[in-house]
């Protein structure tokens, strides 16, 4: 699954220390990274210059500050960011993205359209985090069991992959919007988010679980941001044959709720 990184690169200085970060990673796990720039269509007839001078200087940033065993493609097209930077996640076979991210609000356009799983790379007190951000995960399920299996079966083969095992909650928001039946709701939530605990633990010794009640939307994030999680899990919906991103009002509130690092997985 980290084969081959798509990183889209907008020469700001954050985006370049966040390049920094995902190369040393990607090194260690001996991982391609496909560097994409896009230069917006609004520059008119200096197009073709502003794309000449991007690219090259994006590949002497690269030349002077990747590791030098590292391999990398530089791309630098034209266009509008939503279109460019997923045509070419497909067309040169990306099977991870990593998005630097000062904006959450920003996120969730390109974050619908990328048909792969994807970690949103966020810093914090202007520091992306020194340790394993696989350390300590909070995975966020609804318990649908399909969508629910398909997502942390890609996170186990995540976790294989970077060689980890991390501490893990799975964490469900539960409603209460009828307070006669909020008990029972609890109840059902738990028992059936006991059964994924104790799957999930065969694989992963450090697993727990954790209700939130109340108000999803608020609650959840709520719960993330106090926990600091060193990363949250959430779930990429898909449809027919092409991948598409359903982010729900709880998706969505967690993604740009939260401060730490988010990776998105497929479900169905």
């Amino acid at each position: 699954m980290l084969r081959r990184i798509l990183f889209p690169m907008d020469m700001s200085s954050f985006s370049k220390e966040a390049l920094l970060w995902v190369s040393r990673r990607a090194l260690q796990r001996q991982s391609d990274i496909l560097i994409v720039h896009v230069v917006s269509p609004a520059a008119g007839m200096n197009i073709p210059q502003l794309v000449q001078e991007a690219e090259t200087t994006l590949n002497e940033f690269c030349q002077k500050n990747l590791p030098e065993k590292l391999f990398y493609k530089v791309i630098v097209a034209a266009g509008e960011s939503l279109e460019i930077i997923p045509e070419y996640a497909s067309k040169e076979e990306c099977t991870f993205a990593v998005i630097p991210s000062q904006e959450a609000g920003e996120l969730t356009p390109l974050v619908r359209r990328l048909a792969i799983p994807q970690l949103i790379l966020r810093s914090r007190n202007e520091h992306f985090p020194e340790e394993d951000i696989y350390q300590n995960i909070a995975v966020a399920v609804d318990l649908s069991p399909e969508r629910t299996d398909m997502m942390l079966h890609e996170l186990r083969d995540i976790l294989q992959q970077v060689d980890t095992v991390p501490t893990l909650t799975l964490v469900h928001g539960v409603p209460l919007e009828d307070a006669e039946d909020s008990q029972t709701l609890i109840n059902a939530a738990e028992e059936a988010l006991e059964v994924v605990t104790q799957d999930v633990s065969s694989w992963n010794t450090e697993t727990s679980m954790q209700i939130v009640s109340g108000q999803p939307e608020i609650e959840l994030p709520s719960w993330i941001e106090q926990t600091s999680p060193s990363l949250l899990v959430v779930g990429l919906s898909t449809q027919r044959e092409i991948w598409q991103l359903i982010l729900g009002s709880t998706a969505e509130a967690l993604i740009e709720g939260t401060t730490c690092p988010v990776l998105v997985l497929p479900t169905a």
